[in-house]
């Protein structure tokens, strides 16, 4: 999930960082594709126990919040790394903070099921 996220952020940068003169709105934007594609991969790779019956609304809630934190954290983390960060740079960071948080959502969700159902039989 976490390279998918790093891919996705940087094809995300790289097409849109000739089109978009605000750094900080293009790490959003690579961060929530790749939390979006981190999403639909951790749903193929667990299988039905990560499944969301349709856009749930905790998981559009922390698709927003990882793309917000994981956005901006990418940018503030490519600006220290680099005095004028390439948008690759930007968008790889973003994507990558954005698919940790969207992987720690997946494993909260198929812990919490696991347990139910170890409760209930």
């Amino acid at each position: 999930m976490v390279l998918v996220g790093a891919v996705s952020g940087a094809i995300v940068g790289l097409m849109l960082g000739s089109l978009m003169a605000s750094q900080p709105v293009l790490a959003v934007i690579s961060a929530f594709v790749a939390a979006i594609l981190a999403l639909i991969i951790g749903r193929l790779i667990l299988g039905g126990d990560a499944e969301f019956s349709g856009p749930s609304g905790a998981a559009v809630w922390n698709v927003i919040i990882a793309a917000l934190i994981g956005g901006l954290a990418g940018h503030e983390l490519s600006i220290d790394l680099r005095e004028r960060p390439v948008s690759s740079l930007i968008g790889t960071l973003s994507g990558v903070l954005a698919a940790i948080l969207i992987a720690s959502f997946v494993i909260t969700i198929v812990t919490v099921r696991n347990r139910t159902s170890a409760h209930n039989e």
